[in-house]
């Protein structure tokens, strides 16, 4: 026999049918190697008596019936062993409306009634009531999120240790004062539908725009190696975003760093946030980006990095990434960017 461990939902499955074989208790324990009185207390515990015209008829024995009753008289027997219940329940949670600390109501329980409670065990129940969609997780003092009770899981912990953070971007990223440092952002279009990811370079303010069906991390990593080909490349900057996690691959693909702003601080990428600033005149929020053309996205990167910019001396952005010159003002006869579209 093994050690003795709950029944798990196949367990009950074998059972219910082996009963359905008419095999015994005592048959089903041997063949699930369990102790015949584990098989027995299953079966009364779990079997439900009806009347049928003045008979009492015992229902069949089923899993799932099995399984919920367990998981009620489990949670029943939880509630019953908690300290917290009653009349000392409705006083701490009187006293959490208050605003006073799991700590201030566990010494005060403590120097006026001798009522020995650990604040540890507040916070337990605070946890439970948040579980269940309850308030008292707002009624501390920084309203439950930052409390280390409710921070991240260790894996999320170790998840930040791991990335680069843009303290420790290089001088010349944060200076601008060479080119191939990009900053990245999603550019979301009609909720449930496909976006745009945006990639500049930091000096030069050089655009591309990529369509990425969806802002899955795989997607978004491939259509960055897509967008950045043939170009300068020395370090990324991007948020915190769920479609720029799991960096480690694309950091061995491109071989470059990736940095990680901190949480909160749009302006630590402001290059990127003034490009979609930009890009929305063209591409305005709710934007159904699947019924736009191929030559959409072409037409704004190149609508932007061939205008002048204040900031580069009114030299454009192409001009300044390529260190080129190129004629705007007087060859009437070059289109480019929105004034020309592909598709027709």
């Amino acid at each position: 026999m093994r050690t003795y461990a709950q029944l798990s939902l196949e367990e009950r499955y074998q059972i219910e049918a082996r009963l359905g074989l008419k095999q015994t208790p005592y048959q089903i324990a041997r063949e699930l190697g369990r102790h015949p009185s584990t098989i027995y207390r299953e079966i009364r515990r779990n079997n439900d008596s009806v009347d049928r015209n003045g008979e009492w008829h015992m229902k069949p024995y089923t899993a799932r019936r099995a399984q919920k009753r367990t998981r009620v008289r489990r949670v029943k027997k939880g509630a019953a062993q908690r300290k917290i219940r009653g009349p000392l329940k409705k006083l701490v949670e009187s006293k959490l409306r208050l605003s006073w600390s799991p700590e201030q109501i566990s010494g005060r329980l403590l120097l006026e009634q001798g009522i020995r409670i650990s604040h540890e065990t507040i916070y337990q129940h605070i946890l439970r009531d948040s579980k269940e969609l309850g308030f008292y997780r707002y009624c501390l003092r920084f309203g439950g999120y930052k409390h280390h009770r409710f921070k991240k899981s260790k894996a999320a912990e170790r998840t930040r240790a791991r990335k680069k953070w843009i303290d420790d971007r290089p001088a010349a990223a944060n200076d601008r004062t060479e080119v191939g440092h990009w900053e990245r952002d999603s550019l979301l279009g009609k909720r449930g539908g496909s976006a745009m990811l945006t990639l500049i370079d930091r000096k030069s303010r050089y655009v591309k725009l990529v369509h990425v069906p969806s802002v899955e991390t795989e997607t978004v990593a491939r259509a960055t190696v897509r967008g950045l080909r043939g170009l300068p490349i020395k370090t990324i900057t991007n948020d915190c975003g769920v479609e720029f996690q799991r960096e480690e691959s694309l950091q061995m693909k491109l071989g470059v760093p990736i940095y990680f702003c901190n949480p909160g601080s749009p302006w630590e990428r402001g290059s990127v946030e003034n490009a979609n600033g930009l890009i929305r005149q063209y591409l305005p929020s709710g934007s159904d980006f699947d019924a736009l053309g191929s030559w959409a996205p072409v037409a704004v990167e190149e609508t932007l990095n061939l205008r002048p910019r204040k900031v580069l001396g009114f030299r454009t952005p192409h001009e300044a990434l390529f260190d080129q010159t190129i004629n705007l003002t007087k060859d009437q006869t070059m289109h480019f960017g929105l004034e020309f579209s592909r598709h027709t």
